[in-house]
């Protein structure tokens, strides 16, 4: 895969809500370290990893796939956050020798009947292929790639449809610094590492673990519209609410189900904005929250 200027042809798979960030040179590793969530330094070539950065307050500046082949890494992550990531970088990478650069290659997705390893980065022929643990698998490539073998093509709105029964909520340009990452549940989905040291928004983040103090906690949600014609279905960031009082917010939709972000324990009937009824779906791993607040 390299850095091209002409875009590969849409595809009916590929996933223009991701774009890829690569970061390259001798420092790159030592940059990384000291901005993300994740352990960068750990992280084997040919391996992948979920991490976020953040702000000094603790709040997500971006949440990303990282991945890391020969000696380079790349960020996926929310298209609309690819600038001004790298502008935040830039603050940092003027001390180090590193190049940040945004790439051109598209990014299709795939499911697999039966998953392979969890977590490779495959480069075959200059592609990268990205195994997921549900039996999805990413394709980043310069050119539109022909199908795999053995998969089944996935639209965008059926990848976020998986993301959100995975529990995966990605941060845009509408959520930069809107939550920390316990609150979308990004330590239980292996994007936060306690033991690897310092980073930017470190102590907050560790603080709020350690203390067992988010107040804000992710749960599936399900809509259950009066007439399915009308639906809108709810924007991000938009409330919910609980016997007139709001409750929480919307942070993914697709369709008629999504995950929330709500203001401590589910209690009583919730509704979207618009009154439209949803109940609480479980989510494949334990969430909780304590009375105090982050």
């Amino acid at each position: 895969m390299n850095n091209i200027h002409t875009a590969p042809t849409p595809l009916d798979n590929q996933l223009p809500c991701f774009s890829l960030l690569e970061v390259t040179g001798p420092d790159a590793a030592r940059l990384l370290q000291g901005q993300l969530t994740c352990d960068v330094t750990g992280l084997a070539d040919g391996q992948w990893t979920l991490g976020a950065c953040c702000n000094a307050k603790g709040r997500m500046v971006a949440n990303f796939l990282l991945a890391r082949t020969d000696d380079r890494f790349v960020f996926r992550l929310a298209a609309d956050l690819v600038e001004s990531f790298q502008r935040h970088l830039g603050k940092y990478a003027v001390f180090y020798k590193v190049t940040l650069t945004p790439l051109q290659a598209a990014i299709f997705g795939y499911q697999m009947p039966n998953p392979k390893a969890e977590h490779s980065v495959l480069n075959i022929d200059g592609q990268l292929l990205l195994n997921w643990p549900d039996g999805r698998v990413e394709q980043w490539a310069d050119t539109a790639p022909d199908s795999l073998a053995d998969t089944v093509p996935l639209s965008s709105a059926a990848w976020q449809q998986l993301d959100i029964q995975s529990g995966l909520v990605w941060v845009t340009q509408a959520s930069v610094e809107h939550w920390i990452p316990q609150h979308i549940a990004w330590d239980k989905l292996g994007g936060v590492n306690f033991k690897k040291g310092c980073y930017t928004g470190q102590e907050v983040v560790a603080r709020v673990q350690y203390l067992g103090k988010a107040k804000k906690q992710l749960v599936g949600a399900a809509s259950t519209p009066r007439s399915s014609a009308a639906f809108q279905p709810p924007s991000l960031l938009s409330n919910i609410e609980a016997a007139g009082k709001t409750v929480g917010e919307v942070a993914s939709w697709n369709g008629d189900c999504g995950l929330l972000v709500l203001n401590g324990e589910p209690q009583g009937a919730l509704t979207l904005e618009n009154d439209t009824p949803i109940t609480i779906t479980p989510l494949p791993f334990a969430t909780s929250s304590s009375p105090e607040s982050a």
